[in-house]
């Protein structure tokens, strides 16, 4: 009994001490890991201000590059500033449609209105009107006298008087781009999309993101008061001018560690030296009892502190394991958080080096590489980009978690052909379709072959085994490390010829360069008689199309480019349709067109497209002539347009002398030749005798003023005048080329 108090007794005097010195052992530990942790959310904090930099500063660049590209190539754009007051409606509505294509295109763009300065006109892609009527005029105005090539700072646009208005950043560009004197393009992106943006890179709970434009003011909306906010990161924009300030909102986890780990290292500090003072006190209280037991029990000393000392170590090795397992649980999250960190700085690395003008130097790839346990550099590099063929059916074929399954499929199976060639390889999704790889080169030179091999091996693959194709854009090699940057946009700009050289296949620079380059304005001719023939209900447009893809698949288009010949064609078809009456027009517009278009978004190919224009023009072409020929004088008109066929060398042939002929008023032949045929009759008897006369030049020697009675003219000079205007060159000079062309 005495010694089980004694032995209580000196349990419970140094027991406190156990108890200070491992609790505090638990929170120095605690707030070291809460420490290191810290500093790893303010860096990634750091990196996520960067990250919404450059994704806002991407889509804006995105957006300024199309705004100048289309206000350069773009037709409708060109013939909207190119009007007079009271233009053509259908050129307002084809610069309509091209904005509203724009708006679809880029998802951030809220809205955009032309300015054109001649007649003070505002179109807009939900409206038009005069500028002194129009509710940014005082916007309009003040860009008109000082154009800005940068964005502007946050405002309130409104598009309608009765509608409130929304916070947008504006984009002006003058037009034509290099004089500026006809107009203006403003482009408004609504700050609200761009909320939507940076709302994706972070959880407004923990941290936030502020974003200011030139003159201070606030973009976005927060959920947060300033005074619960600090701030960790402030980088300004070189592009936009922008401010970018991110921190954590005060209360989290991290803002909790920061305030209370001085306390708490002065609580510790405090519990050291209440410690020592409590040592100090039992062992000058216990010292002698202490010796006394030595010396009366130094026989027993031995087992009975071996069996005290296990029965009194139960306790505190539970205290010790119940701390231990919490550090673990800390130290668990800390893993967790720092590799998910791991992952935007591998993928912020990537982003880096494809990045023309990045400040990365090569011991800095080198050192980060390390880091993120990454191939690091080598003596050359290959840059090649995936790109999934059909990307809008993929999408709606599979489900989101079945699309990522096959896009993971995908990034593994190039990781395991780049290793069984000899490449190690570093793949991100820089795209939604588009994995981007860089092979790192262990030799000294640069294998081509071996190259093609290993990327026609990723592409066979995925045709045998997955439900997809892949094409491949292949770019130069890259020594250097700023050529990586470069490589990246020529693999890219292979790409954009897909469209031309076909899917499912690799696209090197030797294949752009070997196929001769067309400029998009040769075509335009071809359209233009096309959509004039079959307007005339003639078979030759048929031929001209086929002859315009044949030159088109030859031709080293982009799809750009390719959709802006398109467009073209189907704007040319809309305007001579339009010259046969509203009936006419409203069948194109309301029946035909969307359907073509329908058929066009889903289109992939030249072919594809070849096939979709031909068969809705020939299923147009043969209602219009079914429209045409059962009206109510069709008979009449065929014959009328018989009559002229044979007696068009008559030089009375006349709307007056048909009338005469005919018992019909000769307005009203005009009227029903007009409706009936699509062609005017002084057109329709121009082209007959037209086309007679040049089979008599060129088969025959007979003199002009022969040839011109023969066909219907009393005088060679109407002849030749007319003949000039139509065909382009004088008889003689006509007669001289088909010679030549025939000899040589």
């Amino acid at each position: 009994m005495m010694s089980k108090s004694w032995f209580n007794r000196l349990l419970l005097s140094y027991m406190p001490i156990f108890i200070i010195v491992v609790t505090f052992t638990f929170f120095v530990f605690f707030q070291l890991i809460s420490e290191q942790g810290r500093k790893e959310a303010i860096n990634a904090n750091s990196m996520l201000s960067l990250q919404a930099m450059r994704l806002i500063d991407t889509s804006l660049k995105a957006i300024d590059n199309m705004v100048m590209k289309e206000s350069i190539n773009s037709k409708p754009l060109i013939d909207f500033f190119n009007g007079k007051e009271g233009g053509d409606p259908y050129v307002n509505i084809s610069a309509v449609m091209k904005m509203k294509d724009m708006i679809a295109y880029y998802p951030l763009i809220d809205s955009i209105y032309l300015v054109r300065y001649d007649d003070q006109m505002v179109l807009s892609n939900a409206t038009n009107g005069h500028i002194g009527t129009y509710p940014d005029k005082s916007f309009i105005e003040q860009y008109r006298k000082s154009a800005s090539q940068k964005w502007t700072d946050v405002r309130t646009f409104r598009q309608f008087t009765v509608l409130k208005g929304k916070k947008v950043v504006s984009l002006v560009r003058g037009a034509p781009f290099m004089t500026n004197e006809k107009g203006m393009i403003v482009v408004n992106v609504a700050a609200d999309s761009l909320q939507r943006l940076v709302n994706e890179l972070y959880d407004s709970e923990v941290s936030f993101i502020r974003i200011k434009d030139g003159a201070g003011n606030e973009l976005l909306k927060q959920a947060e008061t300033v005074e619960s906010m600090r701030i960790y990161a402030d980088y300004k924009s070189s592009y936009s001018n922008w401010s970018y300030i991110s921190g954590f909102v005060q209360g989290t986890f991290i803002q909790t560690v920061s305030l209370l780990y001085n306390a708490w290292f002065v609580i510790g500090l405090l519990m050291i030296g209440a410690g020592l003072v409590w040592m100090i006190y039992i062992s000058r209280r216990n010292a002698r009892p202490v010796e006394q037991i030595v010396s009366r029990f130094s026989g027993y000393m031995l087992p009975l502190a071996g069996g005290r000392t296990n029965a009194g170590r139960i306790d505190e090795f539970v205290f010790i394991e119940s701390a231990l397992d919490n550090l673990t649980e800390q130290a668990k999250q800390y893993q967790q958080q720092y590799k998910e960190d791991l992952h935007l700085r591998t993928r912020n690395l990537f982003h880096q080096l494809i990045e023309e003008g990045s400040a990365l130097t090569l011991e800095d790839w080198r050192r980060e590489a390390e880091r993120l346990q990454l191939p690091v550099p080598a003596a050359g590099h290959s840059i090649i980009v995936l790109e999934m063929d059909k990307y809008g059916e993929f999408c709606s074929r599979y489900s989101r978690n079945d699309q990522n399954l096959l896009k993971f499929a995908l990034r593994s199976i190039t990781y395991e052909q780049s290793s069984r060639f000899g490449y190690e390889c570093w793949a991100e999704w820089t795209a939604s379709s588009r994995l981007s790889v860089i092979l790192f080169e262990n030799g000294d030179e640069v294998d081509d072959k071996r190259l093609i091999q290993l990327c026609d091996s990723i592409r066979g693959w995925t045709e045998q085994n997955m439900k997809f194709t892949i094409s491949v854009g292949i770019g130069d090699p890259a020594v250097h490390l700023f050529e990586i940057a470069k490589s990246f946009n020529q693999a890219i700009e292979a790409l954009n010829y897909k469209m031309v050289l076909g899917e499912n296949r690799l696209i090197t620079r030797e294949d752009m360069m070997s196929q001769s380059q067309v400029e998009v304005y040769s075509y335009l001719g071809i359209i233009r008689s096309a959509a004039q023939s079959f307007r005339k209900s003639d078979d030759s447009w048929r031929a001209l199309l086929d002859d315009m893809f044949s030159q088109l698949k030859q031709g080293l288009l982009t799809k750009d480019e390719i959709m802006n010949i398109i467009n073209y064609l189907i704007y040319s078809l809309g305007r001579e349709l339009s010259g046969l009456g509203k009936e006419y027009q409203i069948m194109w517009e309301t029946g035909s067109l969307p359907k073509l278009t329908d058929k066009l978004d889903k289109c992939h190919s030249l072919e594809e497209m070849h096939e979709a224009i031909t068969g809705e023009m020939t299923e147009l072409g043969e209602t219009l002539s079914d429209t045409r020929y059962n009206g109510q004088h069709a008979g009449i008109i065929m014959e009328i347009r018989r009559f002229i066929e044979a007696e068009y060398v008559n030089p009375n042939m006349s709307l007056e002398y048909l009338s005469e002929k005919f018992n019909i008023n000769a307005k009203y032949v005009s009227k029903l030749f007009k409706e009936t045929t699509g062609q005017k009759f002084i057109d329709f008897l121009i082209d007959i005798r037209l086309y007679e006369a040049k089979r008599l030049l060129a088969e025959t020697r007979r003199p002009i003023q022969d040839i011109a009675e023969e066909v219907g003219y009393t005088s060679a000079i109407s002849f030749t005048r007319v003949f000039k205007k139509v065909v382009g060159t004088s008889p003689g000079e006509y007669r001289l080329e088909t010679q030549r062309e025939f000899k040589g």
